[in-house]
């Protein structure tokens, strides 16, 4: 079957707005801060191939849903749930990451449903348990300390909530009602987004639609062999940076290491391939800073690291224009370490601040992308940091004030970096009015932290500076990193 470049462009837009959608409509109905207002949530459209389809934003994998549930055993109103970081494929980093996916269905030739797509999404709650509110313990040395571990169920039942295992997840969290309105809010809005795309397939056919999906695919890998991979002289390349402290042991350094080798023709890729090697990271953690990345060889992680190649695009307007899909795993091939490494962690190794290792990971292949481009690449940035308060507030009633903040992104070879640049896509730090209406403290201060950027002819974005008094006594929480390197320019 030809398929019609218009029709392509009506799919990958109709994809688009669903995606949109649903993101929407998890902002508007969910109840918790992390999910409502600070928006670190993530939807993602998969084929029945399991590829994803949309790369406005980066998401989770529905392998480990269908590894657990084959296809031909969904039925229309299930939704599945996972949050288990060592069952879930490498795509979800720690417990506090919640995922909810549900199947979309289409008649077939027999008039039966059947699975031709996915709708998921997964958010960063409030709490799941463990040994601290807010379920990311900076002392921990076993996943066990946590929180709850959920391994891919079948949450909803053909439109019937699981109501037992809700009861079990709620219960073993401190914020039970923002929990469960937030679990709520995104299998509504995934059953919504499945709904849409049931329409997409009844209006143009699924053979039309399939075929849309391949040649969107195509169309990725395409334009990134072309206007990205062509601008890589072949050859291979280091770099390595490194996290300060993994919470445990006393601060050192721990490497995480990039070889990268660009091959101009591969037979398999049928055209340039880059080769990411990640031998030379350190030994796993004691503390919370591992990532379980050598999963379906590393289908997360390619995703993940990706978006840092739109650097070399020809424009900043033509950078915006890539999105990241399915479309770029092809051109890249990753080799892990043996188990037991900061990227190949051994159940059941902590991960809960596993930030300070993929967020550095997106420096570390700038920096080797750097050496191979001649410096044409964005300079290092922090990653994120973690912050919050919790205790009673002045009505005696618990609560948890959890806030992600990030700092400038690094300065680039034609522009300064910009201002308080969330890594996290679509991220912000919370509101002001917000915070002191339901929090006990009043925020005396946020801005730009002057001169915090670096200084040089186009110097790194600036971070902020945001000072909270209490009102009542607290307890505080904070996980950064960056306290005795600096980024590099």
């Amino acid at each position: 079957m030809t398929v019609d470049p218009i029709l392509v462009e009506i799919v990958e837009g109709y994809l688009t707005s669903v995606e949109k959608e649903v993101e929407t409509a998890i902002g508007r109905t969910s109840r918790s801060p992390m999910i409502r207002d600070a928006h670190d949530y993530r939807a993602g459209i998969h084929d029945r191939r399991l590829r994803k389809l949309t790369g406005r934003s980066y998401s989770a994998l529905v392998n480990p849903v269908v590894r657990d549930y084959p296809i031909e055993t969904m039925r229309p109103g299930d939704v599945f749930f996972h949050n288990d970081v060592y069952l879930s494929e490498g795509g979800i980093g720690h417990l506090p990451d919640l995922c909810v996916t549900a199947p979309v269905f289409f008649e077939n030739t027999a008039g039966e449903p059947e699975v031709v797509a996915f709708v998921q999404a997964f958010g960063h709650h409030d709490d799941i348990g463990g040994t601290v509110p807010g379920s990311m313990p900076s002392h921990a040395t076993s996943v066990f300390e946590e929180g709850l571990m959920v391994p891919p169920i079948r949450l909803w039942d053909r439109g019937v909530p699981n109501e037992a295992a809700l009861k079990i997840m709620t219960r073993n969290s401190r914020m039970p009602e923002s929990l469960a309105a937030d679990l709520d809010a995104e299998c509504a809005a995934c059953l919504m987004g499945a709904r849409r795309l049931a329409e997409l397939f009844e209006r143009y056919g699924r053979t039309a639609v399939e075929k849309c999906f391949d040649a969107i695919l195509d169309k990725t890998t395409e334009t990134f062999r072309r206007e990205i991979l062509a601008k890589i002289p072949a050859g291979s390349y280091v770099w390595e940076d490194y996290a300060e402290h993994d919470g445990v042991d006393e601060p050192r350094l721990h490497t995480q290491r990039i070889t990268l080798t660009k091959v101009d023709f591969d037979v398999a890729a049928g055209g340039p391939k880059l080769l990411i090697d990640f031998a030379g990271t350190g030994p796993q953690a004691k503390g919370p800073i591992n990532h379980c990345g050598d999963y379906a060889d590393g289908a997360f992680l390619k995703k993940w690291l990706a978006p840092i190649l739109r650097n070399l695009a020809d424009s900043p307007e033509r950078m915006a224009e890539l999105e990241v899909n399915e479309g770029v795993v092809p051109l890249i091939e990753m080799r892990f370490p043996p188990p037991g490494t900061l990227l190949t962690p051994v159940f059941p190794a902590p991960t809960n601040a596993r930030t300070f290792v993929i967020l550095r990971l997106l420096g570390v292949l700038a920096g080797v992308l750097a050496k191979a481009v001649d410096g044409r690449m964005p300079a290092d940035q922090e990653t994120i940091r973690y912050t919050g308060v919790y205790g009673d507030d002045l009505d005696g009633r618990p609560y948890l004030m959890r806030e992600v903040l990030g700092g400038g992104s690094g300065g680039r070879y034609y522009a300064d970096g910009e201002d308080t640049i969330h890594v996290v896509p679509d991220s912000r730090n919370l509101p002001t009015e917000f915070s002191e209406a339901r929090f006990p403290f009043v925020v005396e201060r946020l801005g730009l932290a002057a001169d915090s950027g670096g200084p040089g002819r186009y110097r790194g974005g600036l971070g902020y500076e945001k000072h909270i008094r209490m009102l009542r006594d607290a307890h505080f929480m904070s996980i950064a990193d960056r306290s005795i390197l600096s980024c590099w320019g």
